[in-house]
C-alpha cells in the first residue's frame, strides 16, 4: 500500500512541477521567437486495471492480487495555437506578414492552470491521508499481536 501511495505522490508532484512551469512562463515573450506550450503529465497505472482484477479473481492464492501504483507515462504539449496580442513597439513582433505587429504569446490559461494546481495537490493530500490511515493499522496489527 505504501508503494501505491508514494507512487502517486510522485506523479502528483510531476504533475505540480509542470503546472507551476506553465504559470510562470504565461506571460514570457522568448527571444528565439519559438512560443512555450502548456506541458502537463500523462498519468496510467502500472498494471492494466481488468489484468489485476482477473488475476484476483481466478487465483485460490489470496497474495497473488498485487495492487498497483502509477507511473507519468510521459509529458505533452498542449497543441493549441499561441496568442497573439498587438505590440508594434516591442521588440519581438511581428516586422512583416499576416501578425505584423503581433507579439507571439503562449496559449497558458491561468485560472485552468490554478484549478489543475488545487486538483493535483488535493491528489496528493489523499495519498497522505492513505499512508497515514496504513500506518495506523499497521501500529493496530501490532497491538493486537501484542495482547
Amino acid at each position: 500500500m505504501y508503494e501505491i501511495a508514494a507512487s502517486g505522490m510522485s506523479a502528483q508532484r510531476t504533475q505540480m512541477d509542470l503546472i507551476a512551469e506553465n504559470l510562470a512562463n504565461a506571460g514570457v515573450v522568448r527571444a528565439d521567437g519559438s512560443v512555450f506550450r502548456p506541458k502537463t503529465a500523462v498519468v496510467e497505472s502500472t498494471a492494466p486495471f481488468e489484468l489485476a482484477m482477473d488475476d484476483a479473481a481466478f487465483s485460490d492464492d489470496t497474495d497473488a492480487f498485487e495492487p498497483a501504483g502509477v507511473t507519468v507515462a510521459g509529458i505533452v504539449e498542449s497543441p493549441r495555437a499561441p496568442q497573439y496580442r498587438f505590440d508594434p513597439g516591442n521588440p519581438y513582433a511581428a516586422k512583416n506578414g499576416a501578425h505584423k505587429g503581433y507579439v507571439t504569446m503562449p496559449d497558458v490559461d491561468p485560472i485552468e492552470q490554478m484549478i489543475a494546481l488545487v486538483a493535483s495537490g488535493r491528489a496528493y493530500d489523499a495519498d497522505i491521508s492513505m499512508l497515514q490511515a496504513a500506518k495506523q493499522m499497521d501500529l493496530d496489527a501490532a497491538d493486537i499481536n501484542r495482547i
